[in-house]
């Protein structure tokens, strides 16, 4: 998928889920907007803005990890982290680390197109330029 398409797509889908969260805080009846509901309130959109930048960073961290590894290696380290971490283990870590994975994504997203726009710009110059045999 182009990377411009994907990090649209991305953000669109983060800033429902915030924006969902935002109004299912604001419709309730019993929010009074005190500090610790407004901290609360600011944690769980971060989470919703994040969490899927997050998931889509491990995703690319397990390729890159698996990637030279064989099958039966690969099963061996992916069944040792689940008995380690446990479906809960994990629920709670991504979600403690989805602010920071979910950043890390957006810069190495944005980071990749800009260098793919810049590759590209300097083909085409090049390319344009004329040589002894191109008259």
């Amino acid at each position: 998928m182009n990377k411009i398409k994907q990090l649209l797509i991305v953000l669109t889908i983060c800033i429902i889920l915030a924006g969902f969260v935002v109004l299912l805080y604001l419709l309730d009846p019993a929010f009074v907007p005190d500090a610790y509901r407004i901290i609360s309130m600011v944690i769980v959109v971060s989470w919703a803005f994040f969490i899927i930048p997050s998931i889509l960073f491990g995703v690319q961290l397990a390729k890159k990890y698996f990637e030279g590894k064989s099958p039966e290696h690969a099963f061996r380290d992916g069944v040792r982290v689940g008995v380690i971490f446990g479906f809960g283990g994990f629920l709670v870590l991504s979600l403690l680390v989805s602010p920071i994975t979910g950043i890390l994504w957006y810069i190495h997203t944005i980071k990749e197109i800009v260098l793919s726009k810049k590759n590209k710009n300097e083909y085409s110059d090049k390319s344009s330029e004329n040589d002894i045999f191109n008259t």
